[in-house]
């Protein structure tokens, strides 16, 4: 993989008896192409800080920003994030917010990510909120693909309200299944289950 840290760096020492030798960044940028495909990730801080001893980076309030041949695909933000330079991997946590960047208010929730950079999976192991248009997910877990463009979720209840030409509501659709998959390029949405059958419930609305 390929780097490009660009940042102004200052290092301070808070106490005489006790020496902080962490370097301190404003306007922190981290650029990493993948020679393996086309992507592209942008991780963007007002501030982070260096631990010297193994040159892992603390990221506070990071906006990660994946772009798939140039074109800005998904945008994370979170209230912290830690870069592996070991691994080469990161983790963001603290109110995770994932946006799809498809124009339709698309978004994904969750307490945290960890991301191998090395590869195009994302993986989410706490509890997952999606919302779709007029549609909302939660699931127990799941992964990303970035190079796919594709969201695998497990244990998932899915929500979703119809409107008629008025903009009233005219049924609700609940659907459970064990796995699901949401294709973005098109705009699907597939539901499996192992050992047993899809659960959809169909609430038709009452009206005047």
């Amino acid at each position: 993989s390929i780097l490009t840290l660009l940042a102004c760096q200052n290092n301070y020492n808070n106490n005489v008896k006790d020496v902080d030798n962490k370097s301190y960044i404003t306007e922190f940028e981290l650029i990493q192409d993948n020679p393996k495909n086309d992507i592209r990730v942008e991780i963007k801080s007002s501030k982070a800080i260096i631990d010297p001893t193994n040159n892992d980076i603390e990221i506070l309030d990071s906006s990660i920003l994946i772009l798939n041949n140039n074109v800005h695909d998904v945008k994370i933000r979170s209230g912290r994030s830690n870069f592996n330079n070991f691994n080469n991997s990161i983790e963001a946590y603290n109110n995770v917010y994932m946006s799809l960047l498809d124009g339709s208010n698309s978004f994904l929730k969750t307490k945290s990510l960890n991301w191998n950079l090395n590869t195009e999976n994302i993986l989410f192991n706490n509890p997952i909120h999606i919302n779709l248009k007029n549609t909302s997910i939660h699931s127990t877990h799941g992964s990303y693909n970035t190079e796919g463009n594709i969201l695998k979720i497990n244990n998932n209840v899915f929500n979703r309200t119809i409107y008629n030409s008025k903009g009233e509501e005219k049924y609700t659709i609940e659907i459970k299944s064990d796995n699901a998959k949401w294709f973005k390029n098109k705009e699907l949405l597939e539901f499996t289950s192992k050992g047993s059958q899809v659960e959809t419930t169909i609430n038709f609305l009452t009206s005047k």
